[in-house]
């Protein structure tokens, strides 16, 4: 067995990784995981307010733990590493909401939290439908789409004041596709984008009535998101079509139909997930782009020889999903370190991704950067369902920001705004001009 140096590191203590307001004023905590990756790369993180775990910072540490779901299981005491006092709320929330609509609390809320069977049961599903043969087939709609995006966006900024990076580019294209796919009538993407904006800028009033405070404003779009999830279903079982949503409604793994709670936690997992992390990587990969103007020279330069390239370098650098947790089924080691059976480890993937061992020169964006084998979709089972649907989204607003010379055009008009959230590194609002 391994050693537990990594409980004795006195010296870490400084350490604060589950700061919300250090995330929120100065981004993701960079400095602290590098000294952590060089001193306890396995490291036993033990604060007030929040439950103790082991903190995996390296790259071959996440791969390990993330390639042997038979010792590490999502279905533990967490799935993303929060504060104590966020979690109790969490599940006063879940326990209020089996009992408002009849449902079982003990169901997990998606298919993420579960393992073995009962993941692939469910991931069975949809995963023919993110392949990358079927994004291909993709690939000139979402060109076209992302064009006219751009083109908006660019007659915005001639426009000469200012405009938000966020809502008025990074959102659009992965919000339509999704939508369309799932066969969601255009009329209805606005108050999705209003609803899944919600669920994840707990501190936003933008969609607030008058009158209405931050609590009442989100029960009421709660509210209504959940109503809509019920309207698509019965829609989908009364009148099928040719996408996505029909085919989980009418779907019956092992012979039998989803439960109507199941659904529900599917389609707001695609919907919301379907537009998160593509669009937080296309927001802050055009503001590490616009930060680094010699890579945005060599974009222009090279074009197609390098945008391949240049969108795993975006999802390495900005790595939007910041960690997941993985609880310890039976005594093991990670990285020499003993972690005993019910404890639960933390993989910190943007560490990971910045891992000197592996990368070459991490702190810096390159657009040709070759192999990049980050771990920014995950890794093993649980890698991420649309990672393919996204590479080509990303591909598609990149090269139409490539193509309209965008990028050389533009810069930072003031200072972001992050949310208050640990498990994805999102910038809720940014505003930008024209250069």
């Amino acid at each position: 067995m391994g050693t537990q140096t990594g409980r004795s590191q006195a010296g870490l203590n400084d350490i604060e990784l589950h700061d919300i307001d250090a995330w929120h004023r100065h981004g993701y905590p960079w400095e602290g995981w590098a000294r952590l990756r060089r001193e306890a790369p396995v490291y036993w993180y033990e604060r007030p307010g929040i439950d103790p775990a082991w903190m995996v910072t390296r790259y071959a540490d996440v791969r390990a733990v993330s390639a042997d779901p038979s010792t590490f299981i999502n279905g533990g005491p967490q799935l993303r590493y929060a504060g104590q006092d966020y979690n109790a709320r969490a599940r006063t929330a879940k326990l209020r909401k089996a009992d408002l609509h009849g449902w079982d609390p003990d169901v997990v809320d998606d298919m993420i939290y579960l393992d073995a069977a009962g993941h692939g049961r469910l991931r069975s599903l949809m995963a023919r439908s993110f392949t990358p043969a079927r994004c291909r087939r993709m690939a000139a709609e979402l060109d076209a789409t992302a064009a006219d995006i751009v083109a908006g966006f660019d007659a915005k900024l001639a426009d000469g004041g200012e405009v938000c990076l966020v809502n008025d580019l990074a959102v659009k294209l992965p919000l339509a596709t999704i939508c369309s796919m799932l066969g969601l009538p255009a009329s209805d993407w606005a108050d999705i984008h209003r609803w899944t904006d919600a669920m994840f800028d707990v501190d936003t009033m933008r969609w607030a009535q008058p009158g209405e405070d931050r609590r009442a404003l989100r029960k009421r779009l709660h509210g209504e998101f959940h109503a809509y999830i019920d309207e698509v279903i019965a829609h989908k079982r009364a009148h099928p079509g040719d996408d996505l949503a029909t085919q989980l409604v009418q779907s019956r793994p092992a012979g039998d139909p989803l439960l109507h709670q199941e659904l529900h936690g599917y389609l707001k997992l695609l919907i919301s997930g379907g537009n998160e992390t593509t669009r937080n990587a296309t927001s802050r990969g055009v503001l590490a782009l616009l930060e680094r103007p010699d890579q945005v020279a060599r974009f222009h330069a090279e074009g197609e020889a390098v945008l391949e390239t240049l969108v795993e370098e975006v999802v390495r650098f900005t790595s939007p999903v910041i960690q997941f947790v993985r609880t310890a089924k039976r005594d093991t080691t990670v990285g020499g370190t003993t972690v005993r059976a019910g404890e639960m480890v933390v993989l910190w993937y943007p560490s990971a991704n910045r891992d000197e061992a592996v990368f070459d020169q991490p702190g810096l964006l390159d657009v040709g950067r070759f192999p990049n084998e980050h771990v920014g979709f995950g890794h093993g089972v649980h890698f991420c369902l649309g990672a393919n649907l996204a590479r080509w989204e990303l591909r598609a607003i990149f090269r139409a920001l490539g193509r309209s010379g965008t990028l050389g055009r533009l810069q930072v008009a003031g200072e972001p705004r992050w949310l208050t959230d640990l498990h994805v590194g999102t910038i809720a609002e940014i505003a930008v001009r024209a250069a």
